[in-house]
């Protein structure tokens, strides 16, 4: 292994060690920065699981072209973890330390401007679901709640999904010790899982109709009916996701929005070149025909929608957002441990919200 920084800690007082070991941090992190970056973005993008095992994390940097032998990859991570930048479980893998996300923001921030944007589009591609069929996969809003939850929030997502202010009308719903999406869900909690605009947008890419993301916006609805953006913030200028942006900031209002047709939601905004909006509008009645939610509103060729510009040649679309039923409980409590994940997921492991009531209340017996 290298020579790195040291601090002999043996006879000094704590405050000065604990400052002599930042200096040596630091120092570490200029010398060997580079080489360090590509794993703490790594691990900075995968907020949902605990650990990553070296093999995962070789897989993830061969598809970012970093191809690094085993030898290594080992060599780097135990540098890290010795300097405190990571936490390590034996085999099952690494973690982030406090010092490495700190790290991690600090030194990739630039990179990830617009990360978002090309995480969408890695996923979308993913989508494969067929309503003919019920089958194929589909793009999840994956988090963990407290079972004492569960009760008010079957009430709050049924009546999302009847105002029609969330995507499709099934959800992914894991117990006590299941699995989702990747997550072992902890004691005294369920995993939950909406569908995400990205199956909308992957299901009309598969139809022919290529749609380009522009921003994520906090959307008026009144009557029902979208009436104007509120807010909105670019997917190709953020590293972080604008719709979770807005819920955290207790922007949103769904639940007055889904019980009395008023209220600020949030939503995607695309555009469609003019030769696919007949496909698109095909799509939308094949949805609506399957009880498919999440197409908004359709804008005419080359016109504003909502006083939103849209490029010559294109027409705008406005997605709702699988993250609205959990704005509409961020709203009653703000009890939420974890950040939502973003996977896909087979179609067909998602139940009806008829079934998620009964498994709801069967658990909170």
């Amino acid at each position: 292994m290298r020579s790195l920084p040291t601090v002999d800690a043996a006879h000094e007082p704590a405050d000065d060690v604990s400052e002599n070991v930042e200096a040596s941090r630091r120092e570490l992190l200029r010398l060997h920065g580079d080489s360090y970056r590509p794993i703490l973005a790594i691990l900075r993008d995968q907020p949902w699981k605990d650990l990553v095992s070296t093999r995962d994390l070789l897989e993830l940097l061969e598809a970012r072209g970093i191809d690094w032998s085993e030898r290594t990859l080992r060599l780097y991570l135990a540098e890290m973890t010795d300097a405190g930048l990571l936490e390590r479980e034996g085999r099952r893998g690494h973690r982030l330390a406090a010092a490495g996300l700190e790290a991690a923001r600090g030194m990739t921030v630039s990179r990830r401007l617009g990360s978002i944007l090309y995480r969408m589009e890695e996923t979308m591609c993913q989508v494969s679901v067929d309503l003919g069929t019920g089958t194929g996969l589909v793009s999840i809003n994956a988090y963990v709640i407290p079972i004492s939850l569960l009760l008010p929030l079957v009430d709050a997502l049924d009546t999302v999904f009847r105002a029609g202010l969330a995507v499709g009308s099934r959800v992914l719903f894991a117990e006590p010790g299941e699995d989702i999406l990747g997550r072992t869900v902890p004691e005294g909690h369920i995993g939950l899982g909406t569908m995400c605009s990205l199956t909308l947008a992957g299901m009309l890419m598969r139809k022919g109709v290529p749609t380009h993301p522009i921003f994520g916006g906090l959307l008026r609805v009144e009557g029902g009916q979208p009436a104007h953006f509120l807010e909105m913030i670019r997917y190709d200028a953020t590293s972080l996701s604008p719709n979770e942006v807005f819920i955290r900031a207790s922007l949103t209002s769904v639940g007055q929005a889904a019980s009395t047709g008023s209220g600020a939601i949030t939503a995607s905004f695309r555009e469609v070149p003019l030769p696919a909006l007949a496909n698109l509008r095909a799509v939308a009645a094949e949805c609506d025909a399957a009880g498919f939610l999440g197409i908004l509103h359709i804008g005419r060729p080359g016109q504003d929608v909502l006083n939103i510009p849209v490029h010559e040649g294109r027409a705008g679309v406005i997605l709702a957002t699988g993250l609205n039923p959990l704005a509409c409980l961020w709203e009653r409590d703000h009890r939420m441990d974890s950040r939502p994940m973003v996977g896909p997921a087979p179609y067909e492991h998602l139940i009806p919200l008829a079934e998620f009531r009964k498994r709801a209340a069967a658990l909170s017996v």
